[in-house]
């Protein structure tokens, strides 16, 4: 930032709006899976709901956004993912990181059909991550 110096980039997504310029971007590189998903009406429309999930260094975090409001970063603080990715581990950090987002609703969709689309979509990443079909 301008005038905020060098902060990391979670700070950053949790400051309240002040009028400091981001001047630029750091991103260091680190090994890990990454996967992405985000729902949307058609493919040219702004998402309804986006869900990235990484495993970095055995640690998992999910990163909900656009509902609407700012991305949030869901980490397993509970350990609910140290026995590795279970059938029923999976569903259980699905269904937490529902309920930890809070969403809205507004002309793309509902906060309950947001909330059903992140339990869906956390649980396809997961999978994914984990090599599940």
């Amino acid at each position: 930032l301008y005038k905020g110096g060098v902060i990391p980039l979670e700070e950053f997504a949790s400051m309240k709006y002040d009028r400091d310029i981001l001047v630029r971007l750091i991103v260091k590189k680190t090994p890990g899976d990454f996967v992405y998903r985000a729902m949307r009406g058609q493919s040219t429309d702004f998402p309804v709901i986006t869900c990235a999930l990484s495993r970095v260094g055995g640690e998992y975090r999910a990163v909900v956004g656009a509902r609407p409001s700012k991305a949030m970063v869901i980490r397993d603080r509970d350990g609910l993912l140290s026995e590795g990715l279970t059938e029923s581990s999976v569903k259980v950090f699905a269904d937490y990181a529902a309920e930890s987002a809070p969403t809205g609703s507004n002309l793309r969709a509902g906060a309950a059909y947001r909330t059903h689309l992140i339990r869906v979509l956390t649980e396809r990443n997961l999978r994914e991550l984990g090599g599940m079909s």
